[in-house]
């Protein structure tokens, strides 16, 4: 075999195998990114559902706002309305920050240190919401009320000292659980970009 034939050879061996390694690098970060959306997706379909439901509850109060007598109770509803378009609208934007980050592309230490300051953003977000989710429980309750012919419900000591009560304490446990799901699955996540090589 001459030279220049083993030179041609080897070249064509080395091309092979830079293919097959590009091919399994091609694979290992669709698997990667696989991983990653799945870690997220316990993340996904419940924001999404919720502000689904906000945007149809902001509907109905916009609705519904010129048939408020009391001046605060129709504070309350802008109030409540508000809340239920921004704070759903900026779940969503983070959602989307999340899915668009491009495992491919970036280098895994940039990878990580976006990912990190979107996930502190994100759980600073949520400990807000959950804060905000307990005002909204309060002033939700007197709108409501007179929008069904029972504003005298809200008048009553037992409603306002128990139900109330009641309520906010819900809220209060049912976010700290969702804050605790979305931080495992945010956790998960960054544990797939921490693997990255």
């Amino acid at each position: 075999m001459e030279l220049e034939e083993m030179k041609t050879l080897w070249g064509e061996l080395s091309g092979k195998a830079e293919n097959q390694e590009k091919i399994k690098k091609e694979e290992l970060m669709k698997m990667t990114r696989k991983k990653y959306q799945n870690s997220l997706g316990t993340i996904y379909l419940p924001e999404i559902l919720g502000a689904v439901i906000c945007f149809v509850y902001a509907g109905f109060f916009i609705f519904q706002i010129d048939k408020l007598e009391l001046q605060v109770n129709q504070i309350f509803a802008v109030f409540n309305t508000v809340l239920m378009i921004i704070l759903p609208i900026i779940s969503l934007v983070m959602l989307y920050r999340f899915n668009r980050l491009n495992i491919s592309e970036n280098s895994p230490v940039q990878l990580l240190e976006k990912f990190k300051k979107d996930k502190q953003f994100y759980r600073d977000f949520q400990i807000v919401t959950i804060v905000l989710s307990g005002l909204f429980a309060m002033t939700i309750l007197p709108p409501l009320a007179e929008l069904i012919g029972k504003a005298d419900m809200v008048s009553n000591p037992q409603f306002w000292m128990v139900y109330v009560p009641i309520g906010v304490i819900f809220i209060f446990i049912f976010g700290r659980w969702t804050l605790k799901k979305y931080t495992r699955a945010l956790d998960k996540a960054q544990e797939v970009i921490e693997g990255i090589e």
